[in-house]
């Protein structure tokens, strides 16, 4: 048993799981920017990326240079990852943008008018271009906090912009936290996150990286799941959006 807990521990094993994660997110990047580009499908560049990393795998294997147990602390690092993404993002919104909030709540006329024109406010300030993940992934796992992002503006992840417009409607006073609701998708090989918004009539929904996305868009609609090359037209009872 103390022979087998040695090899489970040996920085080498461990070091190589880690690497074989490292190597798979490198060269998915490498085939979604440099052997296609953003435009590409999805699931062509996972395809690509799949195949090319079960080749270079099985090479290590045949040479031995990799086993079941990198494998397995492979597949550690993703629970560890998973983790780090489940991590909420901190409420700790800085003063202008409060004083946002406060403005447009001001100049709204309902909840529900306010919640849009805060939106398109949002949608304005962050960016949220396909496959950016790949080039920026400390902004997934490492960065929580709400100022951060506020501050450096720039790519935001989808789930993390779905939470700092979450905390804007409930500091707002307008919401309370269950009538803004965190809901996740998925596109194809990576998470997706919106926010569904209380009505009476309808669902409405808020799907920023979508605005951002697609000119088309409009208040009240999510992505199509799990393409994400097009809107739903499942926005409100008759499909119309809000």
């Amino acid at each position: 048993m103390a022979w087998k807990a040695r090899q489970w521990l040996r920085p080498r094993r461990i070091l190589t799981g880690f690497a074989l994660l490292a190597g798979l997110w490198l060269l998915t990047a490498f085939v979604g920017f440099v052997v296609f580009d953003r435009d590409t499908a999805a699931l062509l560049v996972i395809g690509v990326s799949l195949v090319a990393f079960a080749v270079a795998v099985a090479a290590l294997v045949l040479r031995s240079r990799v086993g079941w147990i990198d494998g397995a602390w492979a597949g550690v690092g993703i629970l560890l990852l998973v983790a780090l993404y489940s991590v909420p993002l901190r409420d700790d919104l800085p003063e202008d943008a409060l004083a946002i909030v406060e403005r447009i709540d001001r100049d709204s006329e309902d909840r529900y008018d306010f919640a849009e024109q805060l939106f398109h406010d949002l949608a304005g300030r962050f960016t949220g271009p396909t496959r950016e993940y790949l080039l920026q992934p400390q902004r997934i796992f490492l960065h929580k906090s709400a100022a951060y992002f506020w501050e450096t503006e720039g790519y935001v992840p989808s789930h993390l912009q779905t939470q700092l417009y979450r905390h804007m409607l409930i500091a707002s006073g307008r919401f309370d936290e269950d009538e803004v609701v965190r809901r996740t998708g998925r596109c194809f090989n990576s998470p997706h996150g919106y926010l569904e918004i209380a009505h009476p009539e309808r669902k409405v929904y808020a799907d920023l990286w979508a605005a951002q996305t697609f000119e088309e868009y409009e208040f009240g609609q999510v992505v199509d799941m799990p393409s994400c090359d097009g809107l739903t037209a499942d926005a409100g009872p008759e499909g119309d959006p809000l």
